[in-house]
């Protein structure tokens, strides 16, 4: 399924700087996958361009998730130490909601 959907988030780190993320969903397939491509700016510049692939498979009782992210950083603005750091926050938070959605089902 070909899909075209954008994202855009924007905010400020508390007395610091301020992002931006912008994504286009380029491929959405129910219960298998989903591509994007997404650029990041910080304090208006851009820092980074990605291609990132979310892949969903059963696995026991669960679901496993793979996520393959390629990515570009512009002119040293961004580290894949930084956005891996992220990544994994934003991991472990999505983590925190399936076992407590889980729990209450």
């Amino acid at each position: 399924m070909w899909v075209s959907s954008r994202e855009s988030s924007a905010g400020t780190i508390e007395g610091g700087p301020s992002y931006t993320y912008d994504a286009v969903y380029q491929d959405i397939v129910q219960d298998e996958r989903i591509v994007s491509t997404y650029d990041m700016t910080l304090n208006g510049e851009r820092i980074s361009v990605s291609v990132a692939t979310v892949e969903f498979a059963s696995e026991g009782s669960g679901t496993r998730l793979t996520l393959t992210e390629q990515g570009v950083f512009l002119d040293g603005l961004d580290k894949v130490e930084d956005r891996e750091h992220g990544t994994r926050e934003l991991l472990d938070k999505l983590a925190e909601v399936v076992a407590r959605e889980t729990a209450n089902a």
